[in-house]
């Protein structure tokens, strides 16, 4: 089913939360309502300040229960209130008791989950929603109630993390929580200036828990070894695909944290589908999604407002909507390709796979074996394997298991260096009718490899005579000199994009191969892409490359690219590969080679026929040797 015309669904009513929350742990039931549950916890600590045996009871239900120790001991800090007209105001009283909504329960639990299980989680929120708030409170509660646990606290700066005074940073929002704990819960000399707490750390000698703070530089967490390392604000640090590389080595588990910021490592990690993502959205916020309503837009998309989001939007820049709200990619007048294109083609194009495929060689093959197989179109050597994660997707009907033979094909190629950081891809496009009929994504293949993985790929696609082979384009920038050079000159591949000589009337082609892109070049593929979204001519079945083509934005200083590489040098953007040039590059096909056609003769017992085949035995009895008679002129 195709995505954007699935209505998203709205629970309700909304909010929903329950009066009295039953904690299903313990069994312990809390009021959710903000006077009810300051007045609960007041009785509860009057009931426990002189009750060693209630204080231990409540001490065995938090440490069993982090649902409960959150709603009935957590203390959180905030100076804004939304109210029923949807209207920011002023917080009565800043110090108030964290009561959790549904959705932030889910992350709760989720964290527990994954320190349980040793996976990471990324946090996409939206502001207001709690996000640092609870990733904190999960922390807290590991220092309190799990033995041994050894957390790593980082973000952007040091003011960030350890800074009297500034509720922003990490430490500063762990001294506010202890300071509204009873004596009885709190761990011994745990604020700043004292035994257990001293800069950017703080220890609690009683289980043996430790957290410690540093800053985003490209050094940190290097040789650490951690149960829980918590990036908070990701998206602002300065050395992301440092920080990212560091950690995971680092720690168990890695909490990250952050809005959108357009051009970050944050954004490209929650992007390239690595690392499981959690959505804090605006409208599962009790206040800002009260009154929530969806929207269609004319390009069928559906949006979900509210009358808080509506107010905001009169008040707020597009560019604070997009990121801070709406957590998208890219900031509005920035985008290459209009959103509305993107949109379009998504809902009447879009589709799932009807195939995922590993097609390869049987085994590594030397340079004359692939020659040998090329040569022959001898495809015996390939296979190809389904399971639902093989980087193959396939959107075509498969005739004997491969595509129709009576067809062309054409492969867009972009390389990567193959170390995880982005995709080295192959976009198949049928040139008879414009569609994209497949696709192979792999971050993991060097280029050697992955030029066995275009070959095997090639020759089980195949296409019509004489040819039986696509035709092939590749970015020559950056890795992908070492693919053509493979390709090209040690397995002979025949049929591949040779650069046309510049000013020249006629396209000759060079002896060059491969598409070189450099800002005009590139402007000029791209260009072709954009006519075709907004005009058509090409059919998309992708959404993963459509929704990449939403990220291509118009960098600062000048060029094109995805919104993740804007931080990124010039040499690491030649160093990935992605699935938009890739598709770019099967649309200029005008240079695609026609298959030669057998001349079609006269009709047969024709005139035209009779004659052309007297022609020819004419043409014949000349180069045929002369059966006469030899004479011998030799002298008796």
């Amino acid at each position: 089913m195709r995505r954007e015309l699935i209505k998203p669904e709205l629970g309700t009513p909304f909010p929903n939360q329950s009066p009295i929350w039953k904690d299903p742990i313990t069994g312990i039931e809390v009021p959710k309502t903000l006077e009810e549950n300051i007045r609960w916890r007041m009785d509860l600590l009057d009931k426990a300040e002189k009750d060693e045996g209630l204080q231990q009871d409540l001490l065995d239900a938090c440490a069993a229960s982090q649902l409960f120790w959150v709603n009935a001991f957590m203390m959180t800090w905030h100076q804004f209130d939304v109210n029923e007209a949807g209207d920011r105001i002023e917080a009565p009283h800043p110090n108030q008791p964290m009561i959790s909504w549904t959705i932030q329960d889910e992350l709760l639990n989720r964290f527990e989950w994954c320190v349980a299980n040793g996976k990471d989680v990324l946090v996409d929120k939206a502001r207001d929603m709690g996000g640092s708030w609870l990733c904190i409170g999960f922390n807290h509660h590991n220092m309190i109630f799990r033995p041994d646990t050894m957390i790593l606290s980082m973000s952007r700066n040091e003011d960030y993390v350890d800074k009297p005074g500034n509720m922003k940073a990490i430490f500063q929002k762990h001294d506010f929580i202890n300071t509204w704990l009873p004596d009885w819960m709190r761990p011994p000399d745990c604020f700043l200036g004292q035994k257990y707490r001293t800069h950017m750390h703080w220890h609690n000698p009683l289980i043996n828990s430790t957290n410690d703070g540093e800053s985003t530089t490209k050094h940190a967490a290097r040789g650490d070894r951690r149960t829980i390392a918590f990036l908070d604000e990701f998206g602002a640090v300065q050395n992301g695909a440092q920080m990212r590389n560091a950690t995971r080595d680092a720690a168990l588990v890695r909490i990250v944290n952050s809005t959108s910021v357009p051009g970050s490592e944050y954004n490209r990690w929650r992007g390239d589908k690595t690392i499981p993502v959690f959505v804090l959205p605006y409208h599962e916020h009790p206040d800002k999604g009260k009154g929530r309503y969806l929207k269609q837009t004319e390009t069928g998309k559906w949006e979900i407002r509210s009358p808080w989001y509506d107010a905001e939007e009169l008040v707020r820049g597009p560019k604070y909507m997009a990121t801070e709200i709406n957590r998208l990619d890219t900031e509005p007048g920035l985008s290459y390709f209009e959103e509305q294109d993107i949109d379009m083609h998504i809902a009447m194009y879009g589709r799932r796979p009807s195939a995922r495929l590993d097609v390869k060689f049987r085994k590594n093959l030397g340079h004359d074996d692939v020659v040998k197989y090329i040569s022959k179109r001898d495809k015996s050597f390939v296979i190809a394997e389904e399971y639902p994660d093989a980087p193959l997707r396939i959107w075509c009907n498969l005739f004997n298991g491969r595509p129709d033979q009576n067809k062309h094909y054409i492969f867009g190629i972009d390389t990567s260096k193959g170390q995880g950081a982005s995709n080295s891809v192959i976009s198949i496009k049928c040139i008879e009718s414009g569609e994209k009929i497949g696709e192979w994504v792999d971050s993991n293949q060097p280029p050697y490899d992955f030029a066995q993985t275009i070959v095997a790929v090639a020759l089980w696609v195949g296409g019509s005579l004489p040819r039986k082979l696509p035709f092939i384009k590749w970015e020559n920038n950056g890795p992908g000199w070492d693919i053509g050079r493979i390709l090209v000159k040690n397995y002979c591949y025949p049929y591949y994009y040779r650069r046309e000589a510049e000013g020249s009337v006629t396209n000759k082609k060079t002896q060059q191969y491969g598409f070189h892109t450099g800002e005009r070049s590139k402007s000029e593929l791209l260009s072709i892409y954009d006519e075709k979204l907004a005009h058509g001519g090409y059919v998309n079945r992708s959404i993963d490359a459509l929704e990449e083509a939403r990220m291509y934005i118009h960098y600062p200083g000048g060029g094109i690219g995805p919104s993740d590489f804007v931080q990124e040098t010039r040499g690491a953007k030649k160093a990935h590969g992605d699935r938009v040039i890739a598709d770019a590059l099967t649309l200029d096909d005008k240079e695609t080679p026609n298959a030669k056609k057998k001349k079609q003769g006269p009709p047969n017992a024709s005139a035209g026929h009779r004659f052309m085949a007297h022609i020819k035995s004419r043409r014949k009895s000349r180069h045929t040797p002369s059966k006469r008679k030899k004479f011998n002129f030799a002298v008796a």
